[in-house]
């Protein structure tokens, strides 16, 4: 069953039975490109977690985006539907777009952390963070804590890439979190105000928190691959959303230190940031909830 929101916009089909393709115009080697990457990671899913319906790769030009979404063009997200999950990816990325994180590249710079590579590779591993997302929304390991959500997402992309053998996107992955926390250390906050932000969130205070969730998923994700999700999963009927810290405590004692980074306004995390820019500041765009061409091609 196709995404709804793609019957308003003619995509050209670039078939495949695992991550089935769907693109504008003029951006068909960027979708096969973004299959390749993505392929790997899928089987590597499948083969160890209780994965139900289809994720669905969709390719679009500025033009036909408007037709699919009211998000501002560029930034990835996931789409879920009834029975699969809508990868929406933009088929370049615009200036506008790219330009702000000028100040990120410049901080860091100063901090004596130097860009793992341009840009536009750290947008296309937020494609690898989506498809993560629409792994959890098809596994049952979406809780609709946002915080943790976030948190399994960017696990479930690590230890893909892990499996897959991809080793040397994990560590450009592992070298773009550094990147952000060292560039935006300034903005740290308790985790109640991602999953509470007061008002809009600024672009540098999300790049610090999915930075810290990036740094924890490859660590975790190191110690215990495929298994952790299994044992957080067996938990998640039962556990409250108000309880989930410490349901993740029990599984996994190394949450206990890093709940304390955020420990500046809240004790036990639940789930404001000061007014900044909106939707577009997010880095994931997870709705409902790849390096193709620059740290993928190395591997997948």
């Amino acid at each position: 069953m196709s995404d709804p929101a793609s019957r308003r916009v003619f995509l050209r089909a670039l078939p495949d039975g695992l991550v089935p393709g769907r693109h504008s115009s003029g951006s068909r080697r960027r979708t096969a490109a973004l299959q390749r990457f993505l392929l790997p990671l899928e089987r590597a899913a499948r083969e160890a977690l209780p994965v139900q319906g289809q994720v669905q790769l969709l390719v679009a030009a500025s033009r036909d985006w408007r037709r699919l979404s009211s998000y501002p063009y560029g930034l990835p997200f996931a789409r879920t539907g009834e029975r699969q999950v809508s990868l929406i990816v933009a088929a370049d990325y615009p200036p506008r777009l790219t330009g702000r994180f000028d100040r990120l590249l410049l901080a860091a710079g100063r901090g004596g952390v130097r860009a793992p590579g341009d840009i536009r590779e750290f947008l296309d591993l937020l494609v690898g963070h989506e498809w993560g997302h629409a792994v959890a929304n098809r596994s049952g390991l979406r809780t609709r804590v946002k915080w943790f959500d976030e948190l399994m997402a960017t696990y479930l992309f690590a230890q893909g890439l892990r499996a897959a053998g991809a080793l040397a996107t994990l560590e450009r992955l592992r070298g773009w979190a550094a990147l952000q926390v060292a560039a935006t250390r300034d903005q740290s906050g308790a985790l109640d105000g991602f999953e509470y932000p007061r008002g809009k969130m600024p672009l540098g205070r999300m790049l610090w928190y999915q930075g810290v969730f990036t740094e924890q998923a490859i660590a975790l994700s190191e110690r215990r691959g495929w298994e952790f999700p299994g044992a957080i999963a067996a938990r998640l009927p039962a556990v409250h959303r108000g309880a989930l810290a410490r349901a993740l405590v029990e599984v996994e004692p190394g949450f206990r230190p890093w709940f304390a980074v955020f420990a500046q306004e809240d004790e036990v995390p639940g789930g404001g940031a000061e007014e900044g820019e909106g939707r577009e500041g997010a880095v994931s765009e997870e709705e409902d909830g790849a390096p193709p061409a620059s740290a993928a091609g190395a591997d997948a």
